[in-house]
């Protein structure tokens, strides 16, 4: 390695810990929010008619799946475009910060479900409150990065999906409130902390 590659190496480097330590503002609040209010939707139509969308454990994992695959989507294409706007060239480090953290924890949340279906569909009933727990840890996990209150929708998310999985291992039956509920609350928390954020940032 000559000194030209040494010195980009070290660049590199100092840019990585620099993101490692610095607020990510990627994620918008209105984003967030969307993710709580159709959330909200869903689980009232949930409750309204219930033996159309909620007759079974596999109709409700499949249609929260869809709910939060497509919400999750929409929230990281809005923090690709946010975060060049606020961060300019550390935008790229600070993406793959946020990624290293939330791709394993995603992962897990696609793959395990899967699992279960295929192998164990009696189990689904614990999906959804693993879903809240992997939420929490992602929410633990931004810790340095996000505002500090972050950690009140983290223990929430950890909090309900233990609840979840109690509640529905009664009887191994999901309801529209105990699944949907939680996310509806968490996400809206998760945006007012943002909003708070950027009210005082601006």
């Amino acid at each position: 390695m000559n000194d030209i590659e040494r010195a980009l190496s070290d660049i590199s480097d100092i840019r990585s810990q620099l993101a490692a330590s610095t607020r990510f503002r990627g994620y918008a609040p209105e984003a967030v929010a969307m993710i709580g209010l159709v959330s909200l939707a869903v689980m009232l139509a949930q409750l309204a008619w219930p033996g159309t969308l909620a007759a079974t454990n596999v109709e409700q994992v499949v249609i929260w799946a869809a709910v939060l695959v497509t919400s999750g989507a929409t929230v990281a294409a809005e923090a690709i475009s946010r975060s060049q706007r606020q961060h300019g060239g550390m935008a790229g480090a600070m993406m793959r910060g946020a990624l290293r953290t939330q791709l394993p924890i995603c992962a897990i949340g696609v793959v395990v479900p899967i699992i279960i279906h295929l192998h164990a569909p009696e189990a689904l009933w614990i999906v959804p409150g693993l879903w809240q727990m992997l939420i929490g840890v992602v929410a633990f996990a931004s810790y340095t990065t996000l505002p500090r209150t972050i950690i009140w929708p983290a223990v929430w998310f950890l909090v309900s999906g233990a609840a979840v999985m109690w509640l529905a291992g009664q009887d191994g039956q999901l309801t529209p409130l105990i699944t949907g509920g939680p996310f509806v609350a968490g996400h809206l928390a998760i945006a007012w902390i943002l909003y708070r954020e950027g009210v005082r940032s601006a």
